[in-house]
């Protein structure tokens, strides 16, 4: 037992060594470990970049530029800059009663009934409008000059409200404007309207020929329907390309 203990720090010397050995083993095997792990993890990343990127490139040359641009352009121009004739519509402009029995009786107005080789100045108004009770007063005062053009005012507020309208400025007394109710609110998509009052302009064989997003200046108005068709410079939207989102 003795001999034991005498031998035991000699023992302990010796392993010593082979301890600090081990742990420093054990330390390279973690490093090595985890950059295994590290390099595979981007391994598998890089591989996946490279696949999308294999994908991507393999659509765009399938994909040929004439499949997207007039899509772009199309949708850039709106309808009335495209189709320079005065388009299809149908406004009510009043309703009463046909018989004892009740029965309602409407009367429209269409693009069949406008008059010929005069002037047409389409508006899109609302009665409630500040800027359209404006733009209306402007053309009471000028009438005289506008007197060669016909008018259509036209608006998707209740036929009530658009009488009211008619009544308090005395339309009725003019016998080139027409107005009343859009019911299918086709004038306002035709148009592309996103402000009130909004007017085009067509010159006496119904071709387009102005636009005005938010009114327009009654001086430059009279000398465009007076002006002889071949005197009408016709306004050309240009084709922004955007973006496609």
């Amino acid at each position: 037992m003795k001999k034991q203990r005498q031998l035991f720090p000699f023992v302990l010397i010796l392993c010593m060594p082979c301890g600090k050995v081990f742990l420093a083993a054990t330390k390279l095997l973690l490093s090595f470990t985890k950059q295994f792990f590290y390099f595979y993890r981007m391994k598998k990343i890089l591989l996946a970049s490279l696949l999308l990127s294999i994908n991507f490139f393999t659509f765009c040359q399938n994909k040929k530029s004439t499949d997207i641009i007039p899509l772009v352009i199309k949708d850039s121009l709106p309808k009335y800059a495209k189709n320079k004739v005065i388009p299809s519509f149908k406004i009510l402009i009043g309703v009463s009663k046909k018989d004892a029995a009740g029965k309602m009786d409407s009367t429209w107005f269409s693009n069949e009934n406008l008059p010929n080789n005069r002037p047409i100045v389409i508006i899109y108004f609302s009665p409630e409008c500040s800027h359209c009770v404006h733009e209306m007063k402007e053309i009471e005062k000028k009438m005289d000059s506008l007197k060669n053009a016909f008018f259509v005012f036209a608006s998707y507020h209740p036929l009530d409200s658009i009488k009211n309208f008619e009544i308090k400025y005395n339309i009725s007394s003019y016998p080139n404007i027409a107005m009343g109710r859009d019911t299918k609110y086709f004038l306002p998509v035709y148009y592309d309207v996103k402000y009130t009052p909004f007017m085009a302009v067509y010159d006496t064989h119904k071709n387009f020929a102005k636009a005005y997003d938010q009114g327009a200046n009654m001086h430059e108005l009279i000398q465009l329907v007076n002006a002889k068709p071949a005197e009408i410079v016709i306004e050309k939207k240009s084709k922004k390309k955007h973006n496609p989102k």
